[in-house]
């Protein structure tokens, strides 16, 4: 695999709920992020759960706005299945190594979701 650079103002580790609203706010003030998650999915153990308080709805209901703001702002990167292998640098001047899994979507993934309607592998 070819190592990629990636330059950012944020590295946010996880995607679940508090990593997503992390990257999206933070992007939202202007700043570029990248947004790892070590799981081919984001959402975190909330989009694993069948129904979460308090309005007892799927948990698409509560994810579904912020994953659609990370698939419209050009400024937030993300990356599945990936993994930090190391990080080194100064207070304000840091690199991350992150491995990366191999996958079967490409590279012009934008978490926009279309690809889970023909998904041919279905999820409890």
């Amino acid at each position: 695999m070819e190592d990629t650079i990636y330059s950012a103002d944020i590295l946010v580790v996880g995607g679940g709920v508090s990593g997503i609203a992390a990257a999206v706010e933070a992007a939202d003030t202007g700043l570029n992020v990248v947004l790892i998650e070590k799981e081919p999915f984001l959402g975190g153990m909330a989009i694993r759960m069948n129904r979460y308080f308090p309005k007892l709805c799927p948990p698409t209901c509560g994810l579904e706005l912020n994953f659609r703001r990370i698939g419209n702002n050009p400024r937030i990167r993300v990356f599945t299945l990936a993994v930090i292998e190391s990080i080194s640098g100064i207070e304000g001047s840091f690199k991350a190594s992150v491995r990366l899994s191999p996958r079967k979507v490409n590279d012009r993934c934008t978490a926009c979701g279309e690809c889970v309607h023909v998904c041919p592998v279905k999820r409890p």
